[in-house]
């Protein structure tokens, strides 16, 4: 019998190792927070029993771009221009009320009652995927404060703002060396009176936190954060953004919405070149830490004083850690 390929070779490929992909904020930002919780939540796939500060970002975040999708006509055609709501803003026990109908219509069986306002719409939207994710609101409380500043936000900054949006959850990437950076930008804003071009556009970045009180590391966080945003902008456009702002969130927070925006809600973060080449730096260094964390398994809990009560406070991991409570622990409790 012919054996037509019996003089064919075929070279064998070499098995060159798949490069990881590394998020900003995903990867390098919790792991510099802290390699510990790194290790066991992003690594290892244990799933935390409390998840606030991920709720409480999350709804933020995508309730927002759920609301430059109506001012843009994305979502539906006939709001293209228009405000949700038109700024309207609900109290808290008109907020309250309504979940409370709502909780009580779930349990009756009977059909849920209309949302009061699209706000509330979307929040309600986010809320059922985070809830598919077993992610909820720890408190009745925060997911009113949620709305409140949702709609606080959107009442003060919604007319300015929203029609200068270009692009919003607009994702960034660079395949490096021995790793592939991505990172994905809140929004893309187009600097008053532009026509579109790269060199005059904002990235903007929501931060459910308050400004003051933040932690000096917290800090040095976001604005690392946001020099390797411009870094990878500056890769794919050719040119830096004009500007990166870091909006604080939990600064509008109060009895009422305020009239002006409060000088602490934003900071514009330094676009110096050095302190650019710094953080791609600090970045590949930290990419460096975890592969090497990865081939011995040893994360290492974050030192004391570099991360927020916050943060250690709703850790699964507190009880054997060594780094709350300023390196003393935490009490131990017993029945």
């Amino acid at each position: 019998m012919a054996k037509p390929f019996s003089g064919l070779s075929i070279l064998l490929q070499s098995n060159k190792p798949l490069k990881r992909r590394y998020s900003v904020t995903a990867d390098i930002v919790a792991f510099r927070r802290c390699a510990r919780q790194y290790g066991a939540f992003r690594v290892h796939r244990y799933a935390p029993a409390y998840q606030t500060q991920l709720y409480f970002g999350t709804i933020l975040h995508q309730v927002l771009d759920r609301c430059h999708s109506h001012y843009h006509g994305t979502i539906e055609p006939s709001t293209k221009g228009s405000i949700p709501d038109n700024g309207k803003i609900l109290s808290d026990d008109a907020i309250d009320d309504y979940f409370s109908s709502v909780a009580n219509a779930q349990k009756s069986g009977q059909a849920i009652p209309l949302p009061p306002s699209a706000i509330v719409r979307y929040f309600l939207e986010v809320e059922d995927g985070l809830k598919s994710r077993g992610i909820r609101a720890v408190t009745p409380d925060l997911r009113i404060k949620a709305v409140r500043l949702l709609q606080y936000f959107n009442a003060l900054e919604g007319p300015t703002l929203y029609p200068r949006v270009r692009d919003t959850e607009y994702r960034l990437q660079s395949d490096q060396t021995t790793h592939i950076l991505q990172g994905v930008v809140d929004l893309l804003v187009d600097t008053p009176n532009s026509s579109g071009e790269p060199a005059f556009c904002e990235i903007w970045d929501y931060k459910g936190t308050s400004r003051v009180g933040l932690a000096a590391a917290d800090l040095q966080t976001y604005e690392f954060q946001m020099r390797v945003y411009a870094h990878l902008y500056e890769l794919k456009h050719g040119v830096l953004p004009q500007s990166v702002i870091l909006y604080f969130m939990n600064e509008l927070d109060g009895p009422s919405c305020p009239t002006t925006r409060p000088v602490n809600a934003i900071l514009q973060v330094s676009l110096n070149p050095a302190d650019i080449a710094i953080a791609m730096q600090e970045f590949t260094k930290t990419v460096s830490e975890i592969e090497d964390a990865r081939r011995t398994d040893l994360w290492h809990p974050a030192i004391p004083g570099t991360i927020s009560d916050a943060d250690c406070t709703i850790c699964d991991l507190r009880w054997d850690c060594p780094t709350p409570n300023g390196g003393k622990g935490v009490p131990l409790r017993y029945p």
